[in-house]
């Protein structure tokens, strides 16, 4: 999937990673981590992305990354184009430490076990990066079911080979949005913006991470959802926060 190229990492997306009609704004999000990472040779701390516009599967894509402010806690921005247009930006905050236990108020947080989850399977025709993952549900909210509360709760693995930011950046936007819960019927709700704060190393390939992600608040153009993530143990990975676009809709032709 990746590539160097030029000084530039060069990207190519198979269909199988979209969601909706473009690829899945996490995974663009997750690459824009790795590039900053292997800049710095740091451990991302944060990153901060707009998604700017739609990335094609099946297309070139480059990805590149500038240090802004170098030393022990560096920023870094890196942004990914395709067609000749910026297409994504992230600035991403890495610290040259090791990652440190979390200290999290309250008493411990119990998350239980994978197994408690239902199997559920995202509608593949709509969300073929369906294929790369594995969901299992937790609680009354299921998308789609009409429910009352916008909360989604599940614990999911992703699929495939790829780079252990690049698959924490999917984890971050696994979920569909918690919207979803309390409709009937799907509506394209892009990522516009996604801001994570790391708390740990990435997950691997054989780990369940289990997802909290609840709407905060929305009104008819933009919806925010937080999300938190959590190791089967019960340590806390990440915390996120993502904007998603809700279309309008449109006006019927007379």
């Amino acid at each position: 999937m990746t590539g160097l190229l030029d000084g530039r990492r060069v990207l190519q997306f198979e269909p199988s990673w979209r969601s909706f009609s473009s690829i899945q704004g996490g995974l663009l999000v997750g690459h824009l981590l790795d590039a900053a990472a292997g800049l710095t040779g740091a451990a991302p701390r944060s990153v901060s992305a707009h998604l700017l516009g739609p990335v094609r599967a099946g297309a070139e894509v480059g990805v590149a990354a500038a240090v802004d402010r170098p030393g022990r806690t560096a920023s870094v921005r890196s942004e990914l184009h395709q067609d000749g247009g910026l297409r994504a930006v992230a600035r991403t905050l890495t610290v040259a430490v090791p990652v440190s236990p979390v200290v999290t108020p309250g008493p411990p947080v119990a998350v239980g076990r994978p197994e408690d989850g239902e199997p559920f399977a995202l509608p593949r025709d709509l969300v073929p990066i369906a294929d790369h993952t594995e969901i299992r549900a937790l609680g009354a909210d299921r998308p789609l079911a009409g429910g009352g509360d916008p909360r989604l709760c599940a614990w999911v693995r992703v699929n495939g080979d790829l780079a252990p930011l690049v698959r924490l950046g999917v984890l971050f936007d696994a979920l569909p949005p918690s919207l979803f819960a309390v409709r009937t019927t799907p509506l394209p709700m892009a990522t516009v913006e996604l801001t994570a704060h790391l708390a740990a190393a990435a997950p691997g390939p054989a780990d369940w991470v289990r997802i909290d992600q609840w709407t905060t608040w929305h009104d008819a153009d933009v919806a925010v959802d937080d999300a938190e993530l959590r190791a089967e143990g019960g340590a806390l990975l990440a915390r996120v926060r993502q904007t998603r676009r809700v279309p309008r809709p449109q006006a019927p032709e007379r």
